[in-house]
Parts: C-alpha cells; structure tokens; sequence
C-alpha cells in the first residue's frame, strides 16, 4: 500500500495478531482486511472509531498516544480534560480530587472542557437560528463522525456545525491569555489534551478544518488515570481547594447535549453508537429527519464515556457523571471573552472536503472494466458475508480480487463447496469402477 496522507492513532502489532477477523466484521467503513493471518489497515478507509481496539481480545491493535515526558520541551505546560475523564474513579474520589491529582502531573494549570458547555450550548443555538436553511444541522464534535461524513456521505458536509470543538476553543482562547500574562512566546506554551478516544488523538496531530495544529499532544484517559492512581489517597486525605464546573459535565454524556440544545425553537435529536449513525446519517440523506434543527452524533456507546481509550464501562461512568452533576456545586466561568471572540469568527473552522478512496483506475475505461470484473466474480462468490475470507463482505472480497489484494481461493465456503465436490467425484468414480 502507497503512503497514507491520514494519520491514524492505531497501530497493529503483528505478533499478536491471530487472523481471527473479529475486527473485519466490527468496522463501520470496511477498512480492515485479514491477508496470511494478519490485520491490515486501510489508511484512507479508517475513521478512528476505535471498533478495532474494542473488540479485539488479543491485544494485537492497539492506540498511540502521546508520552507524558513531552510535556517538559515547554515553559508553561496545560492539560485540558475531557469531561468523561471525572467518570472513570469511584464515588469515593471527589471531582476536586481527581482534577488535583492531574495538575499534580506537572501541569501549571488544568482546564476542563466542562468549563465552556453553556458557551458551546448557547453558540450552537445561535448557528441554528442563523442557519436554518442547513437544517438538520450535524454536530461536529466527534472527529470520527465527522470523517465517517467525510468518507460516506460527502453530501451532507455542509450541514455540520463549522464551529471549532469545546477544547479547541479553550486552547486558542487559553494560549493567547496565557501568552499575554506571563509574556511568554506561543511555542513556549504547551497545550495537551486528556481524550477518551483515538479519534480526538487523531485531531490533535491532524486536525480537520483547522488552519493548523491547535494543540501540543494529546495522552489517553487510561493513562492519566494510571498515572494519578498513586496521589489520589494523600489528596484524599488533604482535600484541595479547585474550581469544578459539574453542570459541564454533560457534555461527556449522549443525550444530554440534545436536551439542552432543545428549545421553544429548536428540536433536537441524539444518536450514539456508530451503526446508529451511519442508520441517520442515511436517513438524513434521504431527507427524512427535516423536521430536526440539530443532531448530535457520537459513534461511541453513550458518547465520549464509551471511548476506546477509557477504563471504566460506559454506563457506569454515566451514572457517575451524571452523580456529581447532581452532587456538585457550580462554579462561573466567565465567557464574555469568548463570546467576543465567537462574534469575531475566531471559532469558525474551514469548510470540509470530501475524503476520496481509493479509484479503481485512473482511466475511466479500465475502471468501468474492472466494474464488470468486480460483478463476475460477485456471482460466483455465495453472498454470505462471513469475513472467513478476511474481507468484510463479498463485494469487498471481489474487489479485491480485481485490485490483485485477494484470491478467489480465499473463499473458504468455495473451496469446501469445491473439496466435497471433489470427493463426491472421487466417490462416483469408485463406484464405477
């Protein structure tokens, strides 16, 4: 396979990996094929959902993180969590506890992306009031929905919400704050992000829609959590004094960011899981959700808690979250700055583009030729889908073929089909005889 112009925050081990096909069948956008017994990755298929990680019990796919070390090539160093992140601890660890136990880390300061969610809910309701036509609009928050948009449905690009993302807008409005207070050049200043998924790695190293890198690293949930699991019992013991935004913490959860979207004029819809997505997205095509203003999209189970790179089950990180909401005492965040900013357009990301894979051919005779050869060998296949080829579907199997990537002989119902022919054969001729 040529380069790969997308980054991707996964990574195959080979050594681990058994053939069994399990990722075959989970990924949402057919990008993973099983060739000799091993996974590969197809770089312009993947979305960075994380399915692959999830699902595979021998730990051969695995994410790609930042180390903590980078942190100390800066001056002034940030970490912005991600409001999932208060929901991996037990009940017995505050909300100040964990947050505490972070800065701890390292950090000169800690920021949460709970800090910006009225903000976000109100600047959300103001692009749909103002862009009505565009409606459904599409929330942009997942990164990995929004390449699965990129890939499969080009068409519904202009109806996603062109506003950056709540940690993206804490970076640019935090490094710009920080730069004047202390007098401190911007590359002096590193900002990390604390992410549930592989998918907001991914948009930190590449980020789409962007004019550049926002962001200095991202490390996974699980290994903050990791890290901090020796502090938490001294900070539980010496409780600290820290601001916590716990009515932010909602935007962690599906559902949640739906509901306070929803107004007198404005209904909204949630939708988690990623075959749940690509079931709206459809439907979205075919005009059959216009009667919604705006759809929050999340291709992980119960949104950002259900993150490929967390520790804790996603419901039960919900019930937690949802526990210190309840529990906690709000703290104000003042925004008026960003509001300034916002009706500025300094949040405003570029228009996306589509997202090709790969041509048949180049020239357009061979690829319709190669189109009839894909339809022959499809009629021969059995159309039962199984993945025992190392392709996801039978279509895919023929396309490969075509492509030189597979054999006919990968089949594996064919070639049993051929075997007991082969013996019935043998059988008959010795009856003959």
């Amino acid at each position: 396979m040529t380069e790969s112009i997308y980054f991707h925050a996964l990574h195959i081990l080979e050594d681990n990996c058994t053939g069994c096909t399990a990722c075959v069948r989970v990924c949402p956008t057919e990008a993973i094929r099983v060739r000799d017994h091993k996974a590969s990755i197809d770089p312009y298929r993947c979305i960075d959902c994380g399915n692959c990680i999830n699902i595979c019990r021998f730990h051969a796919i695995i994410p790609i993180c930042d180390s903590l070390e980078i942190i100390h090539n800066f001056k002034y160093k940030l970490a912005i969590i991600s409001s999932s992140f208060f929901g991996q601890f037990t009940e017995d660890i505050s909300y100040e506890v964990a947050k505490q136990a972070v800065l701890d880390l390292g950090f000169d300061q800690v920021a949460e992306e709970a800090s910006v969610t009225d903000f976000m809910i109100n600047i959300i309701r103001d692009y749909i009031r103002k862009n009505r036509e565009k409606r459904p609009i599409l929330s942009s928050n997942c990164p990995s929905v929004v390449r699965l948009i990129q890939l499969k449905y080009p068409s519904l690009l202009p109806s996603l919400f062109h506003q950056e993302a709540p940690m993206s807008i804490l970076t640019r409005y935090l490094r710009d704050k920080i730069s004047q207070e202390y007098g401190l050049e911007e590359k002096e200043i590193g900002i990390f992000l604390i992410v549930p998924c592989i998918a907001h790695v991914t948009a930190v190293h590449q980020p789409e829609g962007a004019y550049k890198h926002l962001q200095d690293g991202a490390f996974s949930i699980g290994m903050i959590y990791g890290k901090v699991r020796d502090s938490l019992k001294y900070l539980q013991n010496n409780p600290p004094s820290i601001d916590t935004y716990p009515k932010g913490l909602t935007w962690a959860l599906s559902g949640v960011q739906a509901d306070l979207v929803d107004c007198d004029d404005i209904r909204a819809l949630s939708v988690n899981g990623v075959e749940n997505v690509m079931e709206i997205l459809s439907r979205v095509e075919d005009h059959y959700l216009d009667q919604y203003d705006y759809i929050v999209l999340r291709t992980c189970t119960n949104g950002c808690v259900g993150g490929c790179l967390n520790v804790e089950n996603p419901f039960v990180a919900m019930s937690r979250i949802k526990k210190m909401i309840k529990e906690g005492k709000e703290e104000d965040y003042d925004t008026s700055e960003l509001y300034e900013l916002y009706e500025k357009g300094e949040f405003t990301v570029v228009p996306l583009a589509p997202r090709p894979i790969m041509e048949l051919d180049k020239d357009i005779k061979k690829a319709i030729q190669k189109m009839k050869q894909i339809n022959e060998f499809l009629t021969m296949l059995p159309g039962l889908d199984c993945s025992a080829c190392g392709s996801p579907t039978c279509y895919a199997l023929a396309e490969d073929i075509v492509l030189g990537k597979a054999s006919i002989d990968d089949c594996v119902v064919l070639l049993k089909r051929h075997s007991k022919d082969t013996e019935e054969d043998e059988d008959k001729k010795n009856k003959d005889t």
